[in-house]
């Protein structure tokens, strides 16, 4: 066998098993990405919903806030008022 030949071969080699383990790191890599999908969107869910609770939460104070203010200003009474029309006659011309 040549020189040249024994070159090409080992070079052969040396491509095939870089591409080999390339192409398996790449999987692993792919695959390992997609079992933290699920993990990273619950995680994304629940932040998010955390925002939204204390959003929701400031405003219920900030409500109760102005409740508490506007009681002070005109209290509330148990009183129910109802509108009962009384029909108005007509005019006489």
């Amino acid at each position: 066998m040549s020189t040249a030949s024994k070159v090409t071969f080992a070079a052969s080699c040396v491509f095939a098993t870089a591409a080999f383990a390339f192409i398996n790191y790449s999987q692993q890599t792919e695959r390992d990405a997609l079992r933290q999908g699920p993990i990273k969107d619950a995680a994304r869910m629940q932040a998010k919903l955390t925002k939204k609770q204390l959003a929701n939460d400031a405003e219920h104070r900030e409500q109760a806030e102005l409740r508490e203010k506007y009681l002070k200003m005109q209290p509330l009474s148990s009183e129910i008022i109802r509108g009962e029309e009384t029909p108005i006659p007509p005019k006489e011309a």
